[in-house]
């Protein structure tokens, strides 16, 4: 802890010498934007699972960006991005057994540069071009109405995350990547990426780990979308899938929808012994406002609906397929308009040859696991929002022993 808040210090000291937000960096001449997110997460298990019991977590995120566009460098259209990450305490899902995860900050206890890369601008063909360490929940995947919640399945669908060796490139751990995204007309975006199929080291996790080997093959991921908001730069970049979003939000649309695809060139044992399968999915995901902000003239002052659903290859996925929802109010409460309520349902399959070819106990694994959210949002001040969250989980972590889990909790997130 005291690392955390030394950390603090030196980087509130230095936001003096920075832009705080990149609205105040447009404004002026800066180049730099300088952001630091601490998040701390409250949980217990009150009900089933594995035991009950309390847990705390904490998560530090220090983003720093620079645009050469005012630099004497011949840079114009570049944006070089850092992303620092520290993690501290113990996870909720150990007592509640779950597999999607009830906490998205939930990981090992490590410091790590969480993201490095480069981006460059080419206006002539609407496109841009990223290279460095980085993360594809920022881009791919992503629904900024769905972010409200915390469970992990409403950032990044649970066939993807738990793909792979170490899953994709995500947190919390990521690896060297590619990313082409082309704008040909307004609202419209198609992206690709090619990363190392392996992220960090299986073998030593913690930290920073950057190591490429030919047997780690690579992970494709594709996307076409389309953003309803009118003249939507192609080169903003959406950071949502982490709990900046709610101080420092990225792409902000009304109505979306986003088709997309992923796979590894490296294949894959099967659940049934003697051969390999390749590892792919596809997924599809939307969003719609039904009410819009109205300033206060109207209680709520906006409500949008999500959905997102993604299957896999089950021959060599636990997880085979996935569909959440739900929706989103603002201003729900008078005097409370920049507050925010929710309720999400996220239901993860079991692969039918996980199944087969798998006990727990003395049983076959549950066909579903499936985690009911309701959460509401104080939004404080421009710096600090309180979140009061609860889940049901219904067979957590497919296992037929474990009786349904009750989950509560709080989150407090502090923004500078």
């Amino acid at each position: 802890m005291m690392r955390i808040y030394v950390l603090l210090f030196t980087v509130v000291i230095l936001a003096g010498f920075f832009e705080p937000t990149i609205a105040q960096q447009e404004e002026s001449s800066n180049p730099f934007s300088l952001s630091v997110t601490y998040t701390v997460d409250i949980f217990g298990n009150f009900n089933g699972g594995n035991a009950t019991g309390l847990r705390y977590m904490d998560n530090l995120d220090v983003n720093l960006e620079a645009h050469f566009e005012t630099l004497p460098f011949g840079l114009g259209g570049t944006t070089f991005y850092v992303y620092g990450l520290g993690n501290q305490g113990s996870g909720i899902s150990a007592l509640t057994g779950d597999i999607q995860g009830v906490s998205n900050i939930e990981t090992e206890n490590s410091w790590r540069i969480f993201e490095a890369w480069v981006q460059k601008k080419f206006f002539l063909a609407n496109s841009s071009l990223l290279v460095g360490l980085y993360d594809i929940n920022s881009e791919f995947n992503v629904l900024n109405s769905s972010l409200l919640f915390l469970n992990s399945s409403h950032g990044l669908d649970p066939t993807i995350a738990s793909s792979g060796v170490m899953g994709p490139s995500t947190f919390p751990y990521t690896s060297l990547a590619a990313r082409l995204k082309i704008n040909p007309f307004s609202g419209m975006v198609i992206q690709g990426a090619v990363l190392d199929g392996v992220p960090s080291d299986p073998a030593n996790s913690k930290g920073t780990k950057v190591k490429l080997r030919k047997s780690n093959g690579v992970f494709v991921i594709g996307e076409v979308g389309y953003h309803s908001v009118s003249g939507m730069e192609l080169q903003q970049r959406n950071r949502t899938s982490r709990r900046q979003n709610l101080l420092a939000p990225g792409i902000s649309s009304d109505n979306s929808i986003a088709l997309g695809g992923w796979f590894y060139s490296d294949k894959r044992d099967t659940f049934t012994d003697g051969y390999q399968q390749t590892e792919f999915g596809i997924y599809a995901l939307g969003e719609y406002e039904i009410l819009t902000e109205s300033e206060g003239e109207q209680i709520p002052e906006s409500l949008q609906i999500f959905g997102r659903a993604g299957i896999s290859n089950t021959e060599v996925q636990e997880i085979g397929g996935f569909f959440g929802a739900g929706f989103v109010v603002k201003g729900l409460f008078k005097q409370r308009s920049k507050d925010q309520s929710g309720f999400a349902v996220a239901w993860a399959s079991a692969g039918t040859e996980y199944i087969n070819n798998t006990f727990i106990g003395d049983g076959r694994p549950e066909k579903a696991e499936t985690n009911f959210e309701l959460t509401h949002l104080f939004s404080l001040n421009d710096y600090a929002d309180l979140q009061l969250n609860t889940q049901y989980i219904l067979n957590p972590g497919f296992n037929p022993v474990l009786d349904n889990a009750m989950v509560g909790g709080l989150r407090l997130i502090l923004g500078f």
